[in-house]
């Protein structure tokens, strides 16, 4: 339906990366109002950490704060992780969205790059 790429330079942490994309893609999704929302991501840390009810003490745990607060104004919300291998689209975005100068978005479109994996991974039987 839609996705962006914004440019963190000052972000020396993998972890701490992944949990922005996961709080920025929410926000997306709700920019966009959307009420119901699966949101994958190939960080199985992270959204372990998300996914928990316990207390969470990692470096993330501001990022997994708000994007719990945040998961909470969609009708429905869920977290999955994802195998990268599983979404060859979503990392066709991220490189085309690193070679940009700046922010990048894309509602109901996608580089056409994107798109040719997505369609190869539909036709394979892998998830798009």
């Amino acid at each position: 339906m839609g996705s962006e790429f914004q440019g963190h330079n000052l972000v020396y942490s993998v972890v701490i990366a992944e949990a922005l994309v996961v709080l920025h893609g929410l926000q997306f999704a709700l920019d966009l109002s959307f009420s119901n929302v699966i949101l994958e991501s190939d960080s199985r840390l992270v959204v372990n950490n998300i996914q928990k009810s316990s207390e969470d003490y990692s470096e993330s745990r501001p990022f997994i704060w708000d994007v719990k607060n945040l998961a909470r104004k969609f009708q429905r919300c869920r977290f999955q992780f994802i195998a990268r291998e599983g979404n060859g689209a979503a990392h066709v975005m991220a490189i085309e969205g690193m070679r940009t100068e700046g922010d990048s978005f894309w509602v109901e479109d996608a580089p056409l790059k994107a798109l040719e994996v997505a369609d190869s991974d539909r036709r394979s039987g892998r998830p798009p």
